[in-house]
C-alpha cells in the first residue's frame, strides 16, 4: 500500500470520527495605525482595545534577535486600570498559579500578539483607561500607550 494511500485512509478515518485536519495560515499582526510605548531594550509594546479583550503586541525594534525567559503572558502582561478585579480575575492572578515560563526569541522587527480578556478580568472597565507593564528579565520596565477600553 503506498504512503498517499494510508494517507488518505487516515484522513477519512479522522472525517469519520468527527475530526478536522488542516494547516492554519500564519496569523497577520497589524502592526499599522498601531500606538506605542516608549522603547526599552529594544522592545516596544503596543495596546489596542478589541472588544472583549486587549490586543497587546510586542515587538523587537533592535537590529538583533531577542531572547527572553518570561512568566505566562497574564502575568507577564500586567494590566493598570482603575477598575476592580474580578473574582475570576483575582482567581486566575493568585500568586500561586504563576508557574509557566515561556522561552521567547523574536527576530528584528518581529512581533508577538497576545489577547487579555479584560473583560473576565476586571468589573466593568470600559470607560476606563488602561496601560500595560511588563518587567523585563534584567528588571527593566517597558510600558504600552494607554487606551480607553470600550
Amino acid at each position: 500500500m503506498a504512503v498517499a494511500d494510508v494517507l488518505q485512509r487516515f484522513v477519512r478515518f479522522m472525517a469519520g470520527m468527527g475530526l478536522l485536519l488542516h494547516d492554519d495560515p500564519p496569523k497577520v499582526i497589524e502592526l499599522e495605525g498601531r500606538e506605542w510605548g516608549p522603547v526599552v531594550n529594544g522592545l516596544r509594546l503596543s495596546i489596542q482595545c478589541r472588544p472583549p479583550v486587549l490586543s497587546v503586541v510586542l515587538r523587537n525594534v533592535s537590529a538583533q534577535p531577542l531572547s527572553l525567559t518570561i512568566p505566562g503572558w497574564l502575568f507577564f502582561f500586567q494590566v493598570e486600570i482603575d477598575a476592580p478585579m474580578s473574582g475570576y480575575g483575582q482567581a486566575l492572578l493568585k500568586p500561586e498559579r504563576r508557574t509557566e515560563q515561556i522561552a521567547l526569541t523574536l527576530k528584528p522587527g518581529e512581533p508577538t500578539e497576545t489577547d487579555i480578556p479584560v473583560s473576565l478580568l476586571f468589573v466593568k472597565p470600559s470607560g476606563h483607561y488602561a496601560r500595560v507593564v511588563c518587567i523585563l528579565p534584567d528588571g527593566s520596565r517597558l510600558e504600552s500607550n494607554r487606551t480607553l477600553i470600550r
